[in-house]
């Protein structure tokens, strides 16, 4: 099925949902309007059309029952994000809800924008999915050994990532590191133009979450030649990880909710709410099955958690990488 299927068919399911704001919940009652006021803005740090938009989307419109009004999607790409989240925390009337990522992290850590993760009230996780190196399919690489061998034995095979100081950044610095390869990190404005990056020849290869480009492999256009998961990923079984091939490398895009710190308790309170509902719902799942993206609910309590975690292990991790190539 090609994207533009895919996001067709999201559209007509998010347009069946509509009806959802009527239907019961699981306990018998019917779902309120937890959250009253103008609508809140979903705001997203990266471009239209990238896995983290459609996330947004389709959380935004499955919210809906539980507010007055549907939260509006507002995208503000840049940066490798910093001006989204900066965005988020500029006073308004209405609530602003963030998409953070692992970014909201790493920004901070490289000196990259104004913003800490500590000015923002995590709410909950929703998504995760490995990192996987992928080529165009017309790539004279077949596996993962070929395409390391030859960026190891001269320098120039580039690797389009979703900005500098991304995730996706940090997984190329410590590939190149643990293997030798000889990679220029080529930076785009999100990981939908750099997956364009791929396919269009601007660069020989993408590290990008399957998830955000599993239609192009799918159509025959693009060939994913490792992932850096512990496991493989079902859908491409038989693509083998890093792990196997000895460079033990896991990197993944993972998809959470924030407020700015102090938004009013009972604001909180009601997202969390929201969240959970939405998140741990058949309808989100299916959803995102559609777009081969994996839902990860962990509540307040465990995303902060990993936040935390994340932090720690970002803080030791980044003074051994070397600069980007």
């Amino acid at each position: 099925m090609s994207y533009l299927h895919k996001l067709l068919s999201l559209s007509l399911l998010l347009t069946c949902l509509n009806g959802w704001a009527a239907a019961p919940a699981a306990d018998g009652t019917a779902p309120e309007a937890r959250i009253a006021g103008p609508a809140a803005e979903l705001v997203v740090p990266w471009p239209p059309g990238g896995g983290t938009d459609s996330v947004a989307r389709a959380f935004a419109q499955l919210a809906a029952p539980f507010t007055q009004q549907a939260p509006a999607v507002v995208n503000r790409p840049g940066a490798s994000g910093a001006i989204g989240f900066q965005y988020a925390l500029t006073p308004a009337p209405n609530s602003k809800l963030a998409m953070v990522s692992a970014e909201i992290l790493l920004l901070p850590l490289q000196g990259i924008g104004q913003v800490q993760l500590g000015q923002f009230e995590p709410i909950a996780q929703l998504t995760n999915d490995p990192l996987a190196i992928t080529v165009r399919a017309d790539a004279p690489w077949q596996s993962i050994e070929e395409w390391l061998a030859s960026a190891q034995s001269a320098p120039g095979l580039t690797i389009s990532t979703a900005g500098v100081g991304t995730t996706h950044h940090m997984a190329v610095i410590s590939l190149a590191q643990a293997t030798g390869a000889l990679l220029t990190s080529v930076p785009y404005q999100g990981t939908a133009p750099a997956v364009m990056g791929v396919l269009s020849g601007e660069v020989h290869a993408t590290i990008a979450a399957y998830a955000e480009l599993a239609h192009f492999v799918e159509a025959g256009k693009l060939r994913t030649l490792a992932v850096l998961a512990k496991q493989r990923i079902p859908a491409i079984a038989q693509v083998p990880t890093l792990r196997e091939r000895g460079h033990d490398l896991q990197w993944s895009v993972w998809r959470g909710l924030a407020l700015p710190k102090g938004s009013a308790p009972e604001v909180v309170q009601a997202w969390q709410e929201v969240a959970h509902r939405v998140a741990t719902s058949p309808q989100f799942a299916r959803t995102l099955k559609g777009l081969s993206i994996t839902p990860a609910y962990l509540d307040r309590q465990s995303f902060t958690a990993r936040l935390q975690a994340e932090e720690r292990a970002y803080r030791a991790l980044l003074p051994h990488l070397k600069p980007a190539q």
